[in-house]
């Protein structure tokens, strides 16, 4: 009797190893889990390349393909966020900046070759003050510009801009118009 007991333990240990092992691999649940499955994964690359202190909150991740069970297609997520890319310092080097990041074999991955720096993110703002709409390739921001005498730390026009997503994977700016008053 000692032989199947044997073989049970190990069938039972087999099993909850693999379990284990493939729960790595499996769909995220929510769309809950996955903004903060993404929002973490950026936090964690927008401090490796820029200074710390980065905080990326999961309400600042923006869908731009969705995540489908069983479809082929990676989904792409994109965030903004705020850093000084590689710690230089000084009043102008902090400033929006943008991140692509997937689910790839059930882990977050952030683009490296998508996002900030490599990637162009061509914002006639410093800072995006609010997004208006995204879509798969297609982003529409509002941020306040600087007119010709403004001072370095109060841009005074208020602009309301769309990017598109270019055969490199940057984002251009395709259209830009002045607006009355960024809203919150």
């Amino acid at each position: 009797m000692e032989f199947p007991m044997k073989s049970a333990a190990i069938l039972v240990a087999t099993v909850a190893t693999l379990a284990v092992s493939l729960s790595a691999f499996a769909a995220p649940r929510s769309e809950a889990d996955i903004r903060r499955g993404v929002a973490s994964a950026v936090e964690r690359y927008a401090n490796a390349v820029s200074c710390g202190g980065v905080s990326v909150k999961p309400e600042d991740v923006l869908t731009l393909s969705a995540y489908r069970d069983g479809e082929a297609a990676l989904p792409k997520y994109a965030v903004l966020w705020t850093g000084d890319l590689g710690c230089f310092g000084g009043s102008g080097t902090e400033m929006t900046r943008l991140s692509i990041a997937t689910i790839n074999t059930g882990q977050y991955v952030v683009q490296p070759e998508l996002s900030s720096p490599v990637a162009a993110f061509e914002s006639p703002v410093r800072f995006v003050s609010r997004v208006v709409s995204s879509g798969p390739d297609t982003l529409v921001m509002e941020g306040m510009e600087y007119t010709p005498h403004d001072p370095r730390s109060k841009p005074s026009k208020a602009v309301r801009f769309t990017l598109r997503l270019d055969a490199k994977g940057g984002w251009r700016q395709v259209d830009k118009i002045g607006i009355a008053a960024v809203r919150p």
